[in-house]
């Protein structure tokens, strides 16, 4: 990971301090991150009497003070270094400005909000502009992030400049920016930085270090090597001239470790390259040590390349290209044409193309079969009921839904106490007899695993069927599922009214859409059987539907 530090350090007395006002940039494979560690001047105005905070302000973009200015300032000063400055105000101009300054951003942050003072700061008081002046637009993105939160934290927290500054320090927050945008400029980064970054030009600059691993100091922590059942056993080495037996073989093999993943870096770093890739050295009078990325890179590609005047005159360089008759002149047209020929055409390029196969045809189980589910309808009269019976099945559906997660001991007094919030126009005694009767299918043998611990509800299907030599992708959602170890159990959860009671009253679209389930789901487990069922939650009553049923419903599917 690459990482570039922009940091305002001070100078107080002459003593060079910690930096206290950071904007930290990342950058690596992924993008780069900022990190706003402590932000500009609101310790300052908050905390008067903290002078490193201050000269920290007075030392960013915003004031636009040096070391000298400070140690101006500061120098044998008697009290703090805010009342230093007021009393220098008088004698220079630009002491006097950022008096001015100072006082206004105080009467801001007891005035304005977090968001306010600080949109106030880089707006109107023109902070943006200086701070991307020195820091250049990579700030930009931590700047607007920074605003982000400052209104986020005044839409959840009372507004207070120390709050928000507390908070914000807690959260530690991070902005990533996408390193592959292009722009004018030149990125300079490590080899670990720029794994998975490309660009048209690439230079390797540092080529000549020797190849020594991830530090130039030597190892000391070793392992040796032991029987496969022992414990990890480690030695700190002295000098390599004392070294026994063991300890030279785990030096030397840490050494390799080290050699093979500086060979892995130089491969990563030429292979970022799109047009070119200039490898570039620093020769010293010794030369450069064996086993460095230069003398890898001239062993292997100086045979095979041609040498030349550099573009500017100055020196010689060796150019490597892939075609080598293109390496000596600029390409032409016919040049290429000549390429092309010598290379031969290829087999694939006289061939018909073949068939894209046919895409698969959506398919949503609810709606997979062609016919409408009957719905009767029956005189004024009965709305009200009818009404009322869709709001027992939605109460019904929902116990069904959540009791399952409950202990069994408790599953009455659970459902009692949600149909007493929510079942509004029914009397005890009904909800007496929903909850008895959803705790008869809960109960219900033949299907009891459907409800037991460890089985989901609302679970999503997908996957593919060949019906009839076509190809649906199939999609829907499974009321219930249970998985045992040698069957799955699927139910869909129906409000009919009135409910059928015979398997040849059942709407065929509800057996083609259960049989759609149990065609994705015996893709995903082939060894185990597959049982379904539908409940009605106006009765609620449970009705398996045998596997014969299922498999004739699946050819009548016509229509999506």
């Amino acid at each position: 990971m690459s990482r570039i530090v922009v940091t305002e350090f001070i100078s107080l007395d002459g003593v060079m301090e910690e930096p206290r006002w950071t904007f930290q940039f990342e950058r690596g494979p992924e993008g780069a991150k900022f990190k706003l560690d402590e932000l500009f001047e609101a310790d300052a105005l908050l905390l008067g009497g903290d002078d490193l905070a201050l000269a920290s302000v007075l030392k960013s973009p915003l004031f636009g003070l040096d070391d000298d200015d400070l140690l101006e300032i500061a120098w044998q000063r008697k009290g703090s270094l805010r009342s230093a400055l007021r009393a220098k105000a008088p004698t220079q101009a630009r002491f006097a400005a950022a008096e001015n300054r100072l006082e206004r951003f105080a009467q801001l942050a007891r005035d304005e909000t977090p968001f306010g003072f600080y949109a106030r700061v880089l707006g109107a008081e023109r902070g943006r502009r200086q701070i991307l002046a020195r820091l250049g637009h990579e700030a930009d993105d931590a700047l607007h992030e920074f605003l982000n939160l400052a209104l986020d934290y005044e839409r959840r927290q009372t507004p207070s400049l120390q709050g928000f500054l507390a908070w914000l320090r807690t959260a530690r927050t991070e902005v990533k920016r996408d390193m592959e945008i292009t722009r004018d400029e030149v990125r300079v980064m490590t080899v670990h930085g720029a794994k998975g970054l490309e660009a048209p030009i690439v230079f390797l600059a540092d080529t000549t270090t020797p190849p020594t691993g991830p530090t130039q100091r030597p190892a000391r922590l070793f392992t040796l090597d032991g029987a496969p059942a022992t414990p990890i056993q480690f030695v700190w080495a002295g000098r390599k001239a004392n070294d026994a037996p063991p300890l030279s073989a785990a030096r030397a093999r840490m050494q390799g470790a080290a050699e093979d993943e500086y060979r892995r870096l130089l491969y990563v770093a030429m292979t970022r390259a799109m047009d070119r890739l200039i490898v570039c050295g620093a020769e010293g009078v010794q030369g450069p040590p064996p086993g460095c990325w230069w003398k890898l890179v001239t062993q292997a590609l100086v045979p095979l390349s041609t040498e030349e005047l550099a573009e500017d005159g100055d020196g010689k360089v060796w150019r490597f290209c892939k075609v080598p008759s293109l390496a000596a002149a600029a390409p032409t047209p016919s040049m290429r044409e000549q390429v092309v020929l010598s290379a031969g055409l290829p087999s694939w390029l006289e061939c018909a193309a073949p068939a894209e196969p046919a895409g698969a045809t959506p398919l949503s189980p609810s709606r997979a079969y062609d016919d409408s589910v009957p719905r009767p309808v029956g005189p004024a009269g009965v709305a009200r009921e009818r009404a009322k019976a869709l709001v027992r099945g939605t109460l019904v559906h929902r116990l069904l839904q959540a009791l399952p997660d409950v202990p069994i001991d408790l599953r009455r007094e659970a459902a009692r106490r949600h149909l007493a919030r929510r079942a509004g126009d029914f009397t005890a005694e009904e909800c007496d007899c929903i909850t008895a009767q959803v705790c008869r299918v809960l109960d219900d043998p033949r299907f009891s695993a459907l409800f037991a611990p460890g089985s989901r509800a609302e679970i999503p299907v997908v996957g593919r069927l060949s019906i009839a030599g076509r190809t649906f992708a199939v999609s829907g959602q499974l009321d219930r599922l249970a998985v045992t170890h040698d069957t799955v159990l699927i139910a869909d959860f129906k409000t009919n009214q009135p409910p059928p009671r015979l398997l040849d009253d059942v709407p065929p679209a509800y057996i083609c859409q259960l049989a759609l389930y149990r065609g994705c789901l015996r893709q995903l487990y082939p060894d185990k059987a597959i049982r379904a069922a539908l409940i009605w939650t106006e009765i609620p009553e449970l009705m398996e539907i045998p596997a014969a049923l299922m498999d004739a419903a699946l050819h009548a599917v016509t229509s999506v």
